[in-house]
């Protein structure tokens, strides 16, 4: 049985979460493959299809994992990679839609401060909620900017760093929302770290069923709870202030 706790934020993935980036993102990698490495993306299996770049990206850790197993950059390569994707991302204008539900979910939290923690670029994670009206809901955006390179998800410092803005790390139960095992993995490491810090606040894991990855089995970290709707998170937080016991 899970003791009543009072939620003291939301926070948010936005890749596949709260938006549909895939296909403008497989378009700014491929700008970028050519440009760091000199030769056509067509030269590169993962970038034959949306459907192959989506798997390649879903059994990735991070950006930085996927720029070495599939194309074989160097670490410096990784970097200057990295470097081009915020510029690429806010000059491209690949449609990027809310998820459905995504627009009427955010609205029913109740005063509770809502954030994203993304390896997208704030600036383009911005621009994007901005375009879409959504900006108003987000106190704080984490990006893979605000972090050091080699403390990306699922390290916790993205995580652990929009905890403490949004809440001061204020006792209570902090929900992430993601549909990547690397989010899963990032609230498990950030918990390890607060409980060796002595700090009472707990990361609960919500799986985004609705987004366009969906829970895998085969993962070995699992979530705390599954959203089937964007809507579910609400009644995720409303079970955990009253301290229900069920969690799949």
């Amino acid at each position: 049985m899970r003791h009543p706790s009072p939620v003291t934020a939301i926070l948010w993935d936005f890749d596949g979460t709260l938006v549909d980036t895939r296909a403008k993102n497989m378009r700014v990698n491929r700008r970028i493959i050519e440009e760091v490495t000199g030769r056509p993306a067509a030269d590169f299996e993962v970038m034959g299809s949306q459907k192959i770049y989506d798997r390649a990206q879903r059994i990735s850790v991070n950006w930085r994992e996927f720029y070495r197993l599939h194309f074989g950059l160097s670490e410096g390569e990784t970097d200057r990679a990295g470097a081009r994707w915020t510029p690429y991302q806010l000059t491209d204008e690949t449609p990027t839609p809310p998820l459905p539900g995504i627009p009427e979910a955010l609205c029913l939290f109740d005063g509770i401060p809502q954030g994203v923690v993304s390896q997208n670029c704030g600036s383009n994670i911005i621009a994007t909620l901005s375009a879409h009206g959504l900006a108003e809901f987000f106190g704080c955006i984490i990006g893979y900017t605000e972090v050091a390179n080699l403390q990306q998800k699922p390290a916790p410092d993205g995580l652990l760093l929009a905890i403490d803005e949004l809440t001061g790390l204020a006792p209570g139960s902090v929900v992430y929302v993601g549909d990547h095992e690397t989010d899963l993995k990032t609230v498990n490491n950030a918990n390890r770290a607060l409980q060796d810090s002595d700090l009472p606040v707990t990361v609960v894991s919500v799986a985004a069923l609705y987004g366009m990855h969906g829970l895998d089995e085969s993962w070995t970290d699992q979530a705390d709870f599954r959203a089937r709707a964007p809507r579910d998170v609400v009644e995720i937080a409303k079970r955990l202030e009253e301290g229900s016991g069920s969690t799949r």
